[in-house]
């Protein structure tokens, strides 16, 4: 997620570019707003308005970039050129699959110009289906299967989901206003740092570092890792660098509100040093996994009726990474846990004519090699460099791993639609 992820405001409302745009030019506008506001990789950005601009009749060359877009549009003799600055906005998978579902019916002829312009404004002038109270309530849930994916036991997914709640109603308040959002994440880090210390400080058998992983689960971007490395596998360059950049102060952000509340609660580090977790039988797995995938549902705003197959994208990556990790090593499984993921997204893309994304980014978040990413800055901030940096780079070669597999998955079986 992104600090504008955090956000509820709802995105600007689209406008013409000037009086006497042809409406063909300013639906390619409006829809490029729509496909930012959502966080639609660069490659799929400009294919998708490519096509649409054939679509309509128009010579179209796109270039995007994570909070811009350029556009040269051509009609017979004449010719524009636009710049169109429009922020990324929150993670929204159910609008992302409406407007999937209106860019498929423009390209095939099902749609007229007039009626998809209106479609789009509708689409984003729409409220949130989840309010923030659910959405509070979700980050708990959210992050307390985290919990377990990292060795921890029943005590640490009580906690976290208590830590996951306090992050989700601190992203909604700081969220609220641009000028806040980016507070989040120092805020949150600071919030979950000392809170890890004085849980595990008061309770026996319970890891600090498990806490503070989990506890901020939902908020590293390990996501925009992997998309930002996405870009800079097919070409777009520029995109690619500044989402990664992004990424990187996010990391950082995040580190030193986790130093800056360890500090806080620096009197209580010894002996919160000393627990260690109870693990849960493997029978929990398949409960957790389905508790996360409820939460997801609400956390990335998708639909109620996407819950069974977010549930089994969950499935696959988790299984698909143990099964991997057992014949490769950790390290590979994870881009095999990646591959099975991607297969079951695209053949969900095919099946329901809806994104991939909409199964792909909640299974991404039982992959995340964000988690490796944090705990690396954690260890450099407690100056131990030698393994914060071999840790941090074990981050970088998952994610290339977890590309690697996605990638293969997009040859095998392509998804055939807009987005």
């Amino acid at each position: 997620m992104s600090a504008s992820d955090l956000s509820h405001a709802s995105a600007p409302p689209p406008t013409d570019p000037a009086p006497g745009t042809p409406p063909e030019i300013a639906l390619c506008l409006e829809l490029g707003r729509a496909y930012q506001s959502y966080g639609i990789p660069a490659h799929r950005f400009e294919d998708a308005l490519t096509r649409i601009s054939a679509k309509l009749g128009l010579e179209g060359q796109y270039f995007a970039l994570p909070t811009a877009f350029f556009a040269s549009l051509g009609k017979g003799d004449h010719h524009w050129t636009f710049i169109q600055r429009s922020p990324p906005g929150e993670t929204n998978l159910e609008k992302l699959a409406d407007l999937q579902e209106t860019s498929d019916a423009l390209i095939e002829g099902r749609l007229s110009t007039a009626d998809a312009r209106q479609r789009v404004r509708d689409i984003v002038a729409a409220p949130d289906r989840w309010g923030p109270l659910v959405t509070v309530l979700c980050f708990g849930l959210g992050s307390a299967p985290s919990a377990t994916f990292f060795g921890g036991g029943w005590r640490e997914m009580l906690l976290t989901c208590l830590m996951g709640a306090m992050v989700g109603l601190t992203a909604v308040l700081l969220g609220r206003k641009a000028g806040l959002a980016r507070l989040v994440y120092p805020v949150a880090g600071t919030l979950v740092g000392f809170l890890a210390l004085a849980a595990a400080y008061r309770f026996p058998h319970v890891s600090p570092q498990v806490l503070t992983l989990a506890g901020l689960i939902v908020l590293l971007p390990g996501l925009r890792l992997v998309v930002s490395m996405n870009e800079l596998a097919t070409g777009n360059l520029v995109a690619g660098t500044a989402r990664l950049v992004d990424t990187a102060m996010t990391f950082l952000s995040l580190g030193f509100g986790v130093a800056l509340g360890q500090r806080l609660a620096s009197s209580l580090l010894d002996r919160a040093l000393l627990g260690a977790p109870v693990v849960l039988p493997a029978w929990t797995i398949l409960p957790t996994l389905l508790l996360a995938a409820v939460a997801f549902v609400v956390i990335f705003k998708a639909r109620p009726s996407d819950l069974p197959w977010i549930f089994a994208a969950c499935l696959l990556g988790f299984y698909g990474t143990r099964h991997g990790a057992a014949w490769l090593g950790p390290q590979f499984g994870v881009g095999l846990g990646a591959f099975a993921l991607g297969l079951g997204s695209n053949l969900y893309t095919r099946i329901q004519h809806r994104p991939s994304v909409v199964t792909l980014l909640p299974g991404l978040m039982v992959l995340v090699p964000g988690g490796l990413g944090f705990k690396g800055l954690e260890f450099i901030i407690q100056k131990q460099l030698v393994v914060g940096l071999d840790t941090a780079f074990q981050a970088v070669f998952v994610a290339i791993a977890l590309l690697t597999g996605l990638l293969l998955a997009q040859v095998a079986v392509q998804p055939r639609t807009a987005l």
